[in-house]
């Protein structure tokens, strides 16, 4: 599955497992849009801000790459 980025979509990188907030206004996002998963142990969520229209994309790492 691939994540295609919207018009204005910022990437923020987390690690935590916690609800995302909006970058612009601060409220709690309750679902993801979108999610993907891939085999480097990544997942990509797509969120969306009903309150100012505005997407984001988090991706959060399961798990440290072997070295």
């Amino acid at each position: 599955m691939s994540i295609q980025f919207a018009g204005n979509a910022d990437v923020a990188a987390t690690q935590s497992f916690r609800r995302p907030r909006c970058p612009r206004c601060g409220s709690v996002m309750l679902m993801a849009e979108d999610s993907a998963f891939n085999l480097k142990g990544r997942i990509r969520n797509i969120w969306s801000c009903d309150d100012y229209d505005y997407e984001f994309i988090t991706s959060i790492r399961l798990w440290p790459l072997a070295a």
